[in-house]
């Protein structure tokens, strides 16, 4: 049996598009993400469509729309039905994404691509896993397990491990491997040594995104962020800084709330989303999945990091009235193209002729090529280049470590050309035309439900059987006070009662239905509140309703029983779309919080993973042949590296066959087994032969009279020596590291692993070469 192995990039293949690849392992079509851009421009789309209904399974690997953003579209519209698979806050964040893009969106236009419903019933059917919980696919997938592991960057990001027989496929991109505020560092490469569970794979897919940038020092980056957010406030101004609604905000949003505190700022800090108080409430119950500080923070003292106290929630730009004078606000859409950021830029950074007061817009994410975010980065990132050595405007910092120094902001003034959405009410003619048409509607909408209501009188069962509805709830309170007419035998009539074609209520009275769930009878919580409880609970909801956007420990938590987004306006409106030409002038800036490694980072990473193959998705041309050269150069490194492009089949199977064969009773009784791990190995050597009733050939002891060839012991393992050092240690043996990697033990005997992996031992004859000798036999199982 072989192993076949294809990749394809359907989408973010030497660019920075959506990210969407379909591997292929042998029969089994597996989709890597399904990412979609802010325009949800279906044509984007194409490349999918064509293979949407044959996919087997999708994994998703973080909860923002370059990784997930097309998956409600193509459930719901190109008929894609396999399972899907995601950790539990990307499922939970995901979804807070998709309803507050959309929304955005229905702000602007009548937007029809995909509906909520559609987001709900997607992300319904999504399987949440755990990190490190291996999961054995069903159905046509049987063979494959599929394991997830933390990728920092977003909370609940993963890195897929994907294995069938002794293939082992690793998916990370959008890795972080440094400590965060709010997250740790992904597994891949923790404390400095890759995991063992990752290390060696048959093929590693990766991304090349920030393979070019080189991160300053993350304090000196948030110094340089509450300086530029500083200076604008005591200037008079406000700061703008657009992200996500689901991902990235909440580290944003923790390290600027950390930071009020910290200086007890009484500046208004402030975060719209639409979805801004379920994505907070979200945060609070998953601190499980984020970083050990947060949680142990939180075990001994009970306060959770994201029941902010100076940080208020809003999900109308009409909230922002109540925060007079400067303020800070987070907004999203990090793109600049749609959402509240996109609003707040047009309406705080056009130009003032009778105010000198700037504000600042502050990128803390670069987005996509071809958005206003990504233009407005390149202009900074030339201008401030082209200011530094003129100015001195930067910091430097790392030095030696060749980092790039921190550029500040610049004063930025242009004229750009952009198109303007705008939501307005109807006047006039308009607003009577619409007025016709909704009565026109209401009284076609009442003559259809007359006519299933008369349909239902006529086909309605007999009132006898009333008593077994569950909404049988009257009180004989209530039928004391209504008349019933009661069946009076007519004397002059033939028949008897039971023959009457209609029947009559006896009692005016209709029994209430028992609710039964699994455990009995359902208890009804307020028969035994006590009076106090009542009164306060009608308390806390009065004082939540008087509190406006206030998200504190003032307020009412939110529960997950009222509505994600707020209600439509009932006002008739219409959409406006212009094309105008907006004067900018505000100061510009851009600080690096996206939480990626960078590209010194990853050319130190790659190397410890040492994949057999590897591919490069996801960057720009240039740096992705950077980070493929850069690899090609490093020794020890494989030769076997692919940088498709998008629709590029590669085929990536493995050199080795399987092959299937049946051991017989006789050949595995004479079998002696070595134990290594959780697995038992043994040499075998004996003679196939095809049995005629089946069609998988068999394997038996060899029985001919020819003397066995001899063959040298295998030795089946991979050791680190820092472990074996450890034993070493254990057994009270001295080991330290000396020279290129070579432990020594008690000054005696030498152990060194060689290039091609082989381990040595030197030194001389002695008991104490022959007990390091055996303890490092003892790892191994011997063949």
């Amino acid at each position: 049996m072989t192993s076949y192995i294809k990749f394809t990039p359907i989408s973010g293949a030497k660019n920075d598009d959506p990210l969407c690849y379909l591997l292929e392992i042998d029969e089994v079509k597996i989709l890597l993400d399904c990412g979609w851009s802010d325009k949800f421009n279906v044509n984007d789309l194409n490349n999918l469509k064509k293979i949407a209904k044959q996919i087997d399974a999708v994994l998703i690997s973080h909860c923002d729309l370059p990784h997930l953003g097309a998956y409600p579209y193509a459930r719901s519209q190109l008929g894609m039905t396999c399972p899907v698979y995601a950790t539990v806050p990307v499922v939970n964040m995901g979804k807070m994404c998709m309803y507050d893009l959309h929304q955005s969106k229905t702000n602007e236009m009548e937007f029809k691509t995909f509906t909520l419903e559609h987001v709900d019933e997607a992300f319904d059917k999504i399987t949440a896993l755990r990190y490190s919980q291996p999961y054995a696919l069903p159905g046509k997938c049987q063979g494959i397990t599929i394991t997830a592991y933390a990728a920092a960057h977003t909370i609940g990001g993963t890195i897929w491990k994907i294995k069938q027989d002794t293939d082992e496929i690793v998916y990370a991109v959008d890795f972080n491997h440094r400590k965060e505020s709010h997250l740790d560092g992904t597994v891949l490469h923790s404390g400095g040594v890759v995991l063992d569970a990752l290390t060696r794979p048959s093929l590693l897919i990766t991304d090349a995104l920030n393979a070019a940038a080189a991160h300053p020092a993350r304090k000196e980056r948030h110094a340089i962020l509450f300086e530029t957010i500083a200076k604008t406030l005591q200037s008079g101004g406000s700061v703008l800084l657009p992200t996500d609604s689901s991902a990235r905000v909440l580290e944003l949003s923790y390290l600027l709330d950390q930071h009020w505190i910290k200086n007890h700022l009484n500046y208004p800090l402030i975060m719209v989303t639409n979805t801004s108080y379920h994505t907070a409430h979200f945060a609070k119950s998953m601190l499980e999945w984020m970083s050990d500080d947060l949680t142990r923070h939180f075990s001994q003292t009970r306060e959770n990091a994201f029941d902010f106290k100076y940080l208020r929630l809003c999900h109308k730009l009409e909230d922002l009235d109540n925060y007079q004078g400067p303020k800070v606000v987070i907004a999203s859409n990090n793109s600049l193209e749609t959402g509240f950021a996109r609003d707040l830029f047009l309406r705080w950074m056009g130009q003032k002729e009778h105010d000198p007061t700037l504000n600042t817009l502050i990128l803390t994410d670069r987005s996509e090529s071809g958005s206003l975010a990504r233009r407005l980065y390149n202009e900074w990132n030339e201008t401030s280049s082209a200011q530094a050595p003129a100015t001195g405007a930067t910091s430097t910092i790392g030095g030696p470590r060749g980092r790039e120094p921190i550029k500040r902001e610049i004063e930025y003034r242009a004229s750009l050309h952009l198109t303007v959405y705008k939501r307005v009410p109807l006047e006039g003619a308009e607003l009577t035309e619409f007025e016709q048409a909704q009565r026109e509607k209401a009284e076609r909408d009442a003559a259809q439900a007359a006519i299933i209501a008369r349909s239902k009188t006529i086909m309605e069962e007999d009132e006898s059987d009333e008593s077994d509805m569950d909404e049988a709830d009257d009180t004989m309170e209530g039928l004391l006070g209504t008349q019933f007419d009661l069946y009076v035998r007519d004397q002059g009539r033939s028949g008897g009662f039971f023959k009457q074609a209609q029947s009559y209520r006896m009692f005016p009275y209709l029994e209430r239905r028992k609710k039964i769930d699994d455990y009995g009878e359902a208890i009804q919580i307020e028969h035994y509140l006590k009076a106090s409880d009542i009164d306060r609970i009608n308390m806390e909801k009065a004082l939540a309703e008087g509190e406006g956007a206030n998200f504190s420990k003032d307020n009412a938590d939110v529960t997950m029983e009222e509505p994600i987004l707020p209600g439509k306006e009932e006002k008739p409106m219409k959409y406006i779309t212009t094309e105008e030409d907006i004067d900018v002038h505000c100061k510009l800036c851009y600080v690096d919080l996206e939480g990626l490694s960078d590209g010194r980072s990853m050319k130190t990473i790659l190397p410890q993973i040492a994949p057999r193959k590897l591919i490069i998705v996801h960057g720009l041309e240039q740096p992705t042949e950077e980070l493929a050269q850069a690899c090609k150069n490093t020794e020890q490194f494989t030769k076997e590296i692919f940088t498709p492009s998008v629709g590029e089949v590669l085929n990536v199977s493995a050199a080795t066959n399987i092959y299937r064969v049946r051991l017989t009773d006789a050949l595995v009784s004479s079998l002696q087994f070595s134990k290594l791990d959780d697995y038992e190995l043994a040499r075998v050597s004996g003679r196939i032969h095809f049995p005629t009733d089946s069609t998988t050939p068999s394997l038996d002891v060899d029985t001919s009279e020819k003397p066995s060839k001899w063959e040298p012991s295998v030795f089946v393992g991979d050791i680190r020596l820092s472990e074996f050092k450890r034993l070493l240690q254990a057994e009270g043996i001295s080991a330290e590291f000396k020279g290129e990697g070579v432990l020594v033990c008690n000054d005696r005997v030498a152990v060194r692993k060689t290039g091609t992996g082989q381990l040595l031992v030197e030194g001389l004859l002695s008991p104490d070469y022959y007990k390091i000798r055996s303890l490092l036999y003892g790892q191994h199982a011997i063949l």
